[in-house]
């Protein structure tokens, strides 16, 4: 199979900058468009296989028209991009990539494998564990395709060593997104679980009387609050080990756990991968979106010795991760060497810092350019609230809205063919507006929002209202 070596990262850099391949490409997950420019690179090495001199090769011309071309069948064959102005952070389906991953490494992990061989892939497999732990503060940590995968892992392990589960009861199903440890037992129907609590509460003398000898693990989803409203942590039922006998790890299944200090923009504490760990955690997992920025993959943290024995079971062995996760996942990792350089570079991290003044300014135009479209009574920009999606008790962060007052549709109604366009545009809305949040909606995408807008292909208010009066009664 040809290489894309024959072309210099220039040509990449060139292409994607192109105003014509830019809007495009800005509709598509960014894999979608990594593929169509290695596609057309392949075309064009096959067609100058015997080509040395680069000069020989396409101007960026012809071929971002080939990428174009391509693009634009890609925008028939894909899922329309979700553009999520809604106003909830860190959204649970969508991957943040950082764009130096995609530009970087990703291509190179997309090659044939003639471009990396197994000796560095296998490398590559053994140092974005240990980097990843390392900047966790853990001692090891293993990646898996998907959170489920590693959920399974640690399942199988349990189950094979005879012991019981001890797990709070909504713990096992409080998810907003899909994923749920209910799901994963119903692979293990003969695995010994002891569930415990009433409702949403559940109490130290619970986790008490639960453990036994035979408990190996204790899973908690989040800090779980007693009857009389005090939260039960993992440091609080870890001094039962070693009492009685006991000798069990706890598991702490989370959505959002960083990998650096966010306290400073949440109201409420956030802790990081390590300080759950030296909080009474012995395994943390997580989603490798929402940990830092990257792709989406199962995470793992905690003890060498826990963790090696994961390797061992059928899960593990078989939940093989695909070249382009760890190596986006690498440089991703590379960033937080240096925080300022991953506070600017992924995306994530980029919602988090943005200041209320640039939101203010992005707000306006967006805001003036909406109003001239004849769809559109008011555009105009009001204070609001975004939300972490992943868990509400970290707070809102101050926002600013663009509020829009549509003719002849209902709010509702405009809502719900936005989200049925492509790219998709997801809003919230009450009875009189519809909301678009700048805080959650990526800068380079504002003008994709009025595109959208200009697009649109609602009913003229006469019309609509001659509509009304044709109604029967």
């Amino acid at each position: 199979m040809p290489r894309a070596s024959l072309f210099s990262f220039e040509y990449f850099t060139e292409i994607l900058s192109s105003p014509l391949v830019k809007p495009l490409a800005q509709r598509l997950h960014p894999s979608a468009v990594t593929a169509a420019l290695k596609g057309v690179f392949d075309d064009v090495s096959r067609e100058f296989r015997g080509v040395v001199n680069e000069q020989r090769l396409p101007d960026v011309a012809t071929l971002v028209d080939k990428v174009v071309e391509r693009l634009r069948k890609a925008l028939e064959d894909s899922e329309p991009l979700a553009i999520d102005a809604r106003g909830r952070l860190f959204p649970n389906k969508l991957e943040r990539l950082a764009d130096v991953a995609l530009h970087e490494r990703v291509w190179v992990a997309a090659e044939p494998r003639t471009e990396l061989s197994a000796r560095q892939e296998e490398r590559l497999r053994k140092s974005v564990p240990a980097k990843l732990a390392r900047l966790a503060g853990s001692d090891s940590a293993l990646v898996f395709p998907n959170v489920e995968a590693a959920r399974v892992a640690l399942l199988q392990r349990l189950y094979e060593s005879d012991r019981e589960l001890l797990v709070a009861r909504r713990d096992m199903f409080e998810r907003e997104n899909r994923e749920r440890l209910e799901d994963s037992l119903r692979i293990f129907p003969h695995l010994r679980r002891v569930e415990i609590g009433a409702g949403s509460a559940v109490d130290l003398t619970d986790y008490e009387e639960g453990a036994t000898q035979e408990t190996g693990l204790v899973w908690r989803s989040v800090d779980r609050a007693s009857s009389e409203g005090r939260f039960v942590d993992s440091e609080t039922i870890a001094k039962l080990k070693g009492t009685k006998g006991r000798d069990f790890l706890i598991v702490e299944d989370v959505e959002f756990a960083p990998i650096v200090d966010l306290d400073k923009y949440f109201y409420s504490s956030t802790p990081t991968v390590g300080k759950r760990l030296k909080s009474g955690a012995d395994i943390v997992l997580c989603d490798g979106a929402q940990l830092i920025g990257g792709p989406n993959c199962g995470l793992l943290f905690g003890p060498k010795e826990a963790l090696d024995a994961l390797k061992t079971t059928a899960a593990c062995r078989l939940a093989v991760v695909d070249r382009t996760t760890l190596a986006a996942l690498s440089k991703t990792l590379e960033l937080y060497e240096t925080p300022d350089l991953a506070f600017a570079s992924i995306p994530a991290l980029k919602i988090l810092t943005a200041s209320i003044a640039n939101l203010e300014n992005r707000a306006k135009r967006l805001a003036e350019i909406l109003e001239t479209f004849p769809q559109v009574q008011i555009a105009r920009v009001v204070e609001g609230r975004s939300i972490l999606c992943v868990n509400a008790l970290f707070g809102a962060f101050p926002t600013r809205l663009v509020e829009l007052r549509p003719r002849a549709v209902s709010p509702a109604e405009l809502a719900a063919l936005l989200e049925k366009g492509a790219p998709r545009l997801l809003a919230r809305w009450t009875r009189d507006s519809l909301f678009l949040d700048m805080r959650t909606l990526p800068p380079e995408l504002d003008l994709v929002v009025a595109e959208i807008f200009e697009k649109l292909d609602l009913p003229r208010e006469e019309n609509a209202a001659a509509k009304n009066n044709n109604v029967p009664s």
